[in-house]
């Protein structure tokens, strides 16, 4: 356990003595929030889950605690921030503590095993097995004056009353030289099995958010000159990785690629885009299929060429709200399918073996 998680139950510890003393019988309740930029951390029940596992299983988080654990897990700058607040039951603060680190799940585990330090005085007493029997608690034997009370060993068993005698039977006297009589033996008692510990419940897997975003783009190396086009995403988002699906169209643009025939040229695709997140920065595979539409103007002819490439992304991925990002991000495609058109009577124009292209977008999460 490293030092910010010692640190923060030795905070609350110290800072509500008197919290400890009197709420132990009734618990405390816990509410858990994920601010902005941290919806993709773990869940309320992933955080229980953590500390009911250094707890042998048990849920120490109770409704109706007399004492109310908050804690808030919210994105600040490049890293995540978790706080920690105890009130009492009149909702005064007895103490707070923030962590924080670059990567939401362990932000959490942290949180968790702080809280299961401090929730262990909450718990209940758990009996112990074949305990020793209480002494009775009746009252001392009256002495006579100037008499010294009897002394009676701790250790020493009571000896059992002796039966009393039948109806019609006298008591037989017993001789003075005979040996006390042994008390009678007490029936074994049964051994308790030795508890077995409750296997701990490892954190529920993180669950992914839909994401959907549109922005607009320049691309080069696919037209004969630099296009204006435009990209909507759909896919699934966890908190290190996306797997999306993206379509692209660049809007018509006209070329001369010999004298007197104007040519206008378009494009369409789509791409499978996984990628690797870490805080600000985003790097993506691509695999671009498509194709590129030519119309010549005299004729009004069109013929439409397919197109394919590899390549990969990088970019920035900023936070504007709890449910938004802005995407700035560059790409770099090797054409392995690359169209061409050579008209008869005239020189044509093909693709680069290297397009790129620069996109702005906006996602949001769901």
């Amino acid at each position: 356990m490293n030092r910010a998680v010692l640190s923060l139950a030795a905070s609350l510890f110290l800072a509500a003595p008197a919290a400890l003393a009197q709420g132990a019988q009734r618990g405390a309740r816990l509410s858990y929030t994920r601010g902005p930029g941290a919806e993709g951390c773990l869940e309320e029940p992933s955080l229980r889950a953590i500390v009911a596992s250094q707890l042998a299983g048990v849920d120490p988080f109770v409704h109706d605690g007399a004492r109310h654990i908050e804690v808030v897990v919210q994105r600040k700058g490049t890293v995540f921030q978790g706080e920690i607040v105890l009130h009492d039951r009149d909702g005064r603060e007895l103490g707070r503590q923030e962590l924080s680190n670059p990567v939401c799940g362990v932000l959490v585990q942290h949180i968790g095993l702080s809280l299961s330090i401090f929730m262990r005085p909450f718990l209940p007493p758990r009996p112990a097995p074949g305990g020793a029997p209480t002494p009775p608690s009746g009252p001392p034997t009256p002495t006579a004056p100037g008499e010294a009370a009897p002394s009676v060993s701790p250790s020493a068993p009571p000896h059992a009353a002796s039966p009393p005698p039948a109806p019609g039977e006298a008591a037989r006297p017993t001789p003075p030289d005979a040996p006390p009589e042994a008390p009678a033996s007490e029936p074994p008692r049964p051994v308790a099995a030795p508890a077995r510990l409750a296997p701990r419940p490892g954190p529920p897997p993180e669950r992914p958010r839909l994401q959907v975003g549109a922005g607009v783009l320049l691309g080069a190396g696919v037209a004969p000159s630099v296009a204006v086009g435009f990209s909507g995403v759909a896919g699934l988002r966890w908190e290190r990785f996306s797997l999306s699906l993206e379509a692209r169209g660049d809007l018509p643009i006209d070329t001369e690629p010999y004298h007197g025939r104007i040519i206008e040229v378009s494009g369409l695709g789509g791409s499978l885009v996984p990628c690797g997140h870490a805080d600000w920065f985003f790097g993506c595979a691509l695999a671009t299929a498509g194709g590129v539409w030519h119309v010549r103007e005299s004729t009004a002819r069109e013929r439409a060429v397919p197109y394919a490439a590899l390549g990969f992304r990088a970019g920035l991925e900023a936070p504007l709200s709890a449910r938004l990002a802005g995407q700035l991000s560059g790409d770099l495609l090797v054409n392995m399918l690359r169209p061409h058109f050579r008209p008869i009577d005239g020189e044509g124009w093909s693709a680069a073996p290297i397009s790129e292209a620069v996109a702005l977008r906006l996602i949001a999460f769901f």
